[in-house]
C-alpha cells in the first residue's frame, strides 16, 4: 500500500511542473467558441468570423464518422463525452504547435476549457489514446500520463469489460 502512495506523489511531482508550464502557456491561445462537436477529437469552432474544422492533438479516439470505416467500439461514447465537455457556444481557448494543418486541412490544436487541456481529458475518461504525429509533441506529455491513468484505472477502451479489441 505504501508503494502505491509513494508512486502517486512521485507521479505528481513529476507531472504537475509540465502540466503547470503547459496550462500556463494556454493564456496565449486563441479564444474561439465551440460551434459543434463532429466525433471523439474533431470539432467545430469559430473565431476570427469563420468557422475552424480542428482536430485535436496527441489525441486519438476510435472511428465514428469515416466513410471507409465501420463504427468503431466506444466511438459514439467518444463523441459523447467530447459533446458533454464542449457544448456548443462553450468558450475555450486554443493552442498551435509546430505543424498547423493536418493532410485534410483541419487546425491541429490543444482545446483548453476552464484552464483544463481538454485533450488529456479524453484519454483519461480512457475515451482516447495519446498519439504522436511529429513534430506536433508539444501536448503529448499530458494525454499520455491521463491515458496511463486511464489504463491503470481500467476505464474505457482500457476496460477488460469494454468488447474494444486492442
Amino acid at each position: 500500500m505504501a508503494h502505491k502512495a509513494v508512486a502517486v506523489v512521485l507521479t505528481a511531482v513529476v507531472l504537475l511542473p509540465v502540466s503547470a508550464m503547459i496550462l500556463s502557456r494556454a493564456t496565449d491561445g486563441r479564444t474561439a467558441v465551440v460551434g459543434r462537436v463532429i466525433d471523439g477529437d474533431t470539432l467545430d469552432i469559430e473565431y476570427g468570423g469563420a468557422t475552424h474544422r480542428v482536430r485535436l492533438l496527441n489525441v486519438d479516439t476510435p472511428e465514428t464518422v469515416d466513410p471507409g470505416k465501420p463504427v468503431q467500439c466506444l466511438g459514439p461514447e467518444a463523441a459523447e463525452f467530447l459533446r458533454q465537455r464542449l457544448p456548443a457556444g462553450s468558450p475555450i481557448r486554443v493552442r498551435f504547435d509546430q505543424d498547423r494543418y493536418d493532410r485534410y486541412g483541419r487546425e491541429l490544436a490543444a482545446v483548453f476549457a476552464h484552464r483544463s487541456l481538454v485533450n488529456a481529458e479524453i484519454a483519461r475518461a480512457g475515451f482516447g489514446v495519446a498519439v504522436l504525429y511529429e513534430p506536433n509533441d508539444r501536448f503529448y506529455a499530458p494525454v499520455l500520463s491521463a491515458q496511463k491513468d486511464a489504463e491503470r484505472r481500467q476505464i474505457g477502451l482500457h476496460s477488460p469489460d469494454s468488447g474494444c479489441t486492442p
